[in-house]
């Protein structure tokens, strides 16, 4: 029984973080991180109970153990959003609760001059900012996109991304965040967030998003 309930842990947290990323971006704050957590823990949880115990007890065990957990992510979550948003007040970064994640949208006014890849020198004390929160919370994973609009080829605008998010996660790691916890990615055009048929939409399209992951 007690390796019984030992595998449900380690089934539950497992199952818990590989359902960690969501696409669905909710409005600001519309999302409480412990709150879900605590849902989509209890409900993995129970899924490991029935696997592993194979009756009601297994599945109250794995609920329990996993509401838990849940709740303790969810926590940790908030914690970290609530330190961005205060290191990071009137910066111009968007802070998003996406119910699963905090995601940081960075326009590319604030990092980047047009079709380059530098970061600008005033913006880096938010980078800064940005790293100290991530120190603050070591397990966390980290995901840094860059995006485009859709002018000009394609090959040049998935580069361009790529190289605009290299940019941002090796100035976090100059700054001590451990380059283990990184993914970095370039989605060019594919992913816009307004229509890149107006001057504000190509305009928004621009930008680095950071996610942060328990």
């Amino acid at each position: 029984m007690k390796n019984k309930k030992i595998a449900i842990g380690f089934l539950t947290a497992s199952l818990l973080l590989s359902g960690c990323t969501s696409n669905f971006v909710r409005p600001e704050g519309s999302t409480s991180y412990t709150a879900g957590g605590a849902l989509g823990g209890a409900a993995a949880g129970a899924l490991a109970g029935q696997l592993i115990g194979g009756n009601t007890k297994g599945t109250l065990i794995g609920a329990a153990a996993g509401t838990l957990i849940g709740t303790a992510i969810g926590a940790n979550l908030q914690r970290q959003e609530n330190e961005f948003r205060n290191i990071l007040r009137n910066s111009g970064v968007e802070i998003i609760n996406t119910g699963s994640s905090i995601l940081l949208n960075i326009p590319e006014g604030l990092t980047f001059s047009l079709n380059s890849s530098s970061l600008k020198s005033q913006f880096t004390r938010h980078l800064n900012g940005i790293a100290t929160v991530l120190n603050n919370y070591p397990k966390s994973k980290v995901v840094v996109t860059g995006h485009t609009d859709s002018s000009g080829s394609r090959d040049y605008n998935m580069n361009l991304s790529q190289q605009r998010a290299l940019s941002v996660g090796n100035y976090l790691v100059s700054q001590g965040v451990s380059p283990n916890r990184f993914t970095v990615l370039g989605k060019g055009p594919d992913m816009p967030i307004a229509s890149n048929s107006t001057l504000e939409g190509r305009k928004a399209n621009r930008r680095v998003t950071i996610e942060v992951l328990p």
